[in-house]
């Protein structure tokens, strides 16, 4: 029964590994420096103390108050980076803002992007609803934004789709500006040419292009009749999606890597046993519970069975997914690595995400999968007790 505990102790979301250190549940504060990487899902994640690895977060309200040394992934509903980060940060959420240095690359998606004035990242890959840039750019920006103001300084080039920028900042590289309404402040510097279009159809520049031209552009024009900048809220939803599968993921391939492993090889030598036991677990389990629920002593292990039940349902894409990249991997002798695993399984993933999209065929597929996938991790569980010792005088 060790895997199966394990396995319950992930669903009610406290675990902590080894290698890496794993943390769940709906108030999440680390107060403790962590010299290992960091996985957190959780409610509020609130980080404030130094974390000397990588940072992996999702989370409803996420406030990072302390130094990150390495590359921070995360997706979020609200993002607040009040720490230095040593590395990339890659971030989805609906309200981001940056508050300190970044020395890597940073690439957002959110409803609301904010770069405070006076911190510098290194470069910026960004698409939102409304982007206000006040802080330094040491390399590119890039992005497509429904409001983009730009009072900060780009070290380099400068790329956007937007439907309404304003630039009062100082572009050093040339620029390349597609928006319905552009305005140039006052304050605005462009050190190389600008190529642009706007709907107006001409821009005064005024005196703010120093050492190049500007140059009106219309290839660069917006085709679309109402631009949404690439569906912020959709693409947030996805994003948050995939993080949380390829979160699971991590954490599924992690834990359970040797039962998984041992799993791919019964379904290669004998899919058909494995079907049957993964489809009797679906059938027997809820007619356990509900058995159960029957007698007064009985309900704790009942609403245990449920919980189980409904929580492997819900994962159930993610471990037909780890167990596919193991098979793939334990049938071609790979011998892939811990992270090549992962994402081969979060590839399988989203193709059986697209597969799932076709009616009646795709859910019977997804099933059929799901029956082999469970049978085969059933039939390499150690349910059998050690036998007792018997006594002598």
């Amino acid at each position: 029964m060790r895997h199966m505990f394990f396995f319950i102790l992930l669903c009610c979301g406290f675990f902590t590994a080894a290698a890496f250190r794993i943390e769940f549940g709906n108030n999440t504060t680390i107060s403790q420096p962590v010299h290992d990487d960091l996985y957190i899902a959780g409610g509020t994640v609130t980080i404030n103390a130094p974390i000397y690895g990588d940072l992996i977060i999702a989370g409803g309200t996420i406030i990072i108050n302390d130094t990150v040394t390495n590359d921070i992934l995360l997706a979020g509903g609200n993002v607040t980076f009040n720490g230095f980060a040593g590395d990339d940060i890659r971030c989805a959420g609906g309200n981001i803002r940056i508050s300190k240095n970044v020395t890597g690359d940073v690439v957002l998606a959110g409803g609301s992007v904010i770069i405070d004035r006076g911190i510098t990242i290194g470069g910026l890959l960004a698409t939102g609803g409304k982007a206000a840039m006040d802080g330094n750019v040491n390399g590119e920006l890039r992005g497509a934004f429904g409001e983009l103001t730009l009072n900060g300084n780009i070290m380099k080039g400068l790329n956007c789709t937007v439907d309404k920028l304003t630039i009062n900042g100082n572009v050093a590289g040339n620029a390349v500006l597609a928006a319905r309404d552009i305005v140039i402040g006052n304050a605005a510097n462009f050190n190389g040419d600008v190529r642009y279009w706007n709907k107006a159809g001409s821009l005064d520049f005024k005196q703010s292009v120093k050492n190049g031209k500007a140059t009106y552009d219309p290839s660069l024009r917006i085709q679309n009749s109402e631009w949404y900048y690439l569906g912020a809220a959709s693409v947030l939803g996805l994003l948050w999606y995939l993080g949380m599968a390829l979160l699971m993921i991590m954490i599924v391939q992690y834990l359970f890597a040797a039962t998984i492993r041992k799993a791919a090889d019964t379904i290669f030598a004998s899919s058909i046993k494995s079907l049957g036991y993964g489809f009797l677990f679906f059938i027997a389990t809820p007619v356990a519970a509900v058995i159960a629920f029957l007698t007064i002593v009985g309900v704790p292990v009942g609403l245990l069975l449920f919980f189980v039940y409904i929580t492997l349902l819900l994962l159930a894409t993610v471990i037909i997914s780890v167990v596919g990249a193991n098979w793939f991997n334990n049938r071609n002798n790979h011998q892939w690595s811990y992270w090549r695993l992962v994402f081969a399984a979060f590839g399988l993933f989203i193709i059986l995400k697209i597969v799932q999209a076709a009616p009646f065929v795709g859910w019977l597929l997804i099933f059929v999968m799901a029956c082999i996938s469970f049978g085969g991790i059933l039939l390499n569980l150690n349910w059998k007790r050690k036998p007792a010792v018997a006594l002598t005088d």
